[in-house]
């Protein structure tokens, strides 16, 4: 590899494609320091350290260089035209649930990898704000990258990941009521560069609270996937979550029942009931788009930051039939083309 093609961290582009790579001479290279954060220094000395021996300076950035990275990567974009067109050339699907302890989160990240295994550029936005583990699930633990008044998302391999994760301490807790989560979603929308991603999957917290009215009002369009688990206390609640998207501006793809079964020597084991996703998905009128069984190998892999693991695993082809048959759905509503002011 040369110089000029190592990936400048959180940018997504190579010093050449930034313009980031200047004075390059036998045993010295100036590099433009686009971040000022230390640990994306520390990754760049270590990338241009695997090339050869070099001197490497940092250099703050010209404002005409600020400017000209941000067209490249897409920073410079007015805001209120990014809110307008926010939902084109991208599918915004909501993953939702009645209640809490369902796996939505991991249906979130397992759904992102298969998505990314069939050639979507996809981005991952843990809307939870109190419930947050999607960073955890996918061990995403660089944090997101600031640049000219936006956020570059956090990336783990191929995927975009924004979550308050990033931005509280562990031992803290998120105290926060209506206006500071409407806040936050916006910020989480429309300050992260979402531009490149073909499919961003919100992972929604349970309920039909603030951040999901928030939502309703920040996007002129958006779909959701409902998650249950079999037992009845799961799906009712559930219901309640599919009756909300169909009072706001979302259509539902359809339904995924969770945690579905157990399987021991050859033989199903339903510990939680049987078929009430199947039930939901007729009381709502939508697909049910499969079924996914108790697996140690989810279990383990997420617990170990490290979900991308069960891609080894051969139940992993079910989590691609689903990816497959949501890329199938055609959406039952068109875009609104409302501007927002």
């Amino acid at each position: 590899m040369e110089l000029e093609n190592i990936i400048y961290p959180g940018f997504n582009k190579t010093l050449s494609e930034l313009n980031a790579l200047s004075k390059v001479k036998k045993k010295s290279c100036e590099i433009v320091d686009l971040t000022e954060i230390e640990w994306v220094r520390d990754v760049l000395r270590h990338r241009v350290e695997e090339i050869g021996s070099y001197d490497i300076k940092f250099r703050k950035p010209t404002k005409e260089e600020i400017q000209t990275v941000s067209k490249i990567v897409g920073a410079d974009i007015d805001m209120d035209e990014l809110k307008n067109n926010f939902h084109k050339n991208k599918r915004i699907i909501g993953i939702t649930s009645g209640k809490g302890g369902v796996g939505k989160s991991t249906i979130t990240s397992l759904l992102g990898i298969a998505f990314d295994e069939l050639g979507k550029k996809v981005g991952i936005m843990d809307s939870d704000i109190w419930g947050y583990s999607v960073p955890k699930i996918l061990g995403a633990k660089f944090p997101p990258i600031p640049f000219n008044e936006r956020i570059f998302p956090s990336r783990i391999n191929n995927l975009n990941v924004i979550s308050m994760d990033y931005f509280v301490k562990q031992d803290e807790a998120v105290i926060w009521r209506g206006p500071m989560l409407h806040k936050a979603i916006e910020q989480f929308l429309f300050e992260v560069l979402w531009h490149d991603i073909a499919i961003l999957l919100i992972d929604m917290p349970p309920g039909t609270g603030d951040v999901s009215i928030s939502l309703s009002q920040f996007l002129k369009y958006f779909e959701n996937i409902v998650v249950t688990t079999p037992q009845t206390n799961a799906t009712i609640v559930a219901e309640r979550s599919g009756i909300m998207s169909k009072k706001v501006n979302a259509s539902i793809i359809g339904v995924i029942e969770n945690m579905s079964y157990m399987e021991s020597e050859g033989n199903k084991i339903y510990p939680f009931g049987k078929d009430g996703g199947k039930e939901l998905s007729k009381k709502l009128d939508v697909p049910f788009i499969g079924e996914i069984p108790l697996l140690e190998d989810i279990t383990v892999s997420s617990e170990g930051s490290n979900l991308f693991a069960f891609k080894e695993s051969s139940e992993f082809q079910n989590i691609l039939s689903i990816a497959n048959e949501i890329l199938k759905f055609q959406p039952k509503k068109k875009p609104i083309d409302l501007k927002i002011n």
